[in-house]
């Protein structure tokens, strides 16, 4: 008779045993290569970010959008042009920053993106809701009707 699966991965429980087998945490790994900079521009914060934005730095994203959301009267602006990954744990923590800066009168906008936020914000089909400007790097941003479409790629 073969032998029953083993799941190295239910939630840190041997699927055989049901014992747990690391305290169900995950391993932590340390942010190492995460820059979020935030600066005022105007009555906005424009929030700069550089590396891999994945489940284990979520929490670090989320505390800096909502700390650049409260400073800022009008929104923040998201430049992730230097983001080399992104999984739908960090589009989570953008989605919930622009709830929270709907909840107060805010906007959140991507302004600009790495092929990696611009794959994933086309999978999801999520860039519209960041008012997030056509365009490239290098071509002007368009203003009015013809703004909000999809996000500008570096």
């Amino acid at each position: 008779m073969p032998e029953p699966a083993h799941d190295v991965n239910a939630g840190g429980v041997d699927a055989r045993s049901g014992a747990e087998t690391n305290g169900g945490a995950r391993p932590r790994r340390p942010a190492a290569g995460l820059v979020i900079r935030v600066r005022p521009e105007g009555d906005r914060a424009v929030v700069a970010v550089r590396g891999e934005l994945d489940l284990d730095v979520a929490g670090q994203l989320e505390r800096a959008l909502h700390g650049a959301l409260g400073a800022a009267v009008g929104g923040i602006d998201l430049e992730l042009d230097d983001v080399a990954f992104c999984d739908c744990s960090a589009l989570n923590v953008l989605l919930g920053a622009r709830e929270r800066g709907l909840e107060e009168g805010k906007t959140v906008a991507v302004h600009t993106v790495s092929p990696a936020v611009a794959r994933l914000l086309d999978l999801t089909g999520t860039g519209p809701l960041f008012d997030a400007p056509v365009g490239t790097a290098d071509a002007p941003v368009p203003t009015g009707a013809d703004s909000g479409a999809a996000p500008r790629v570096r």
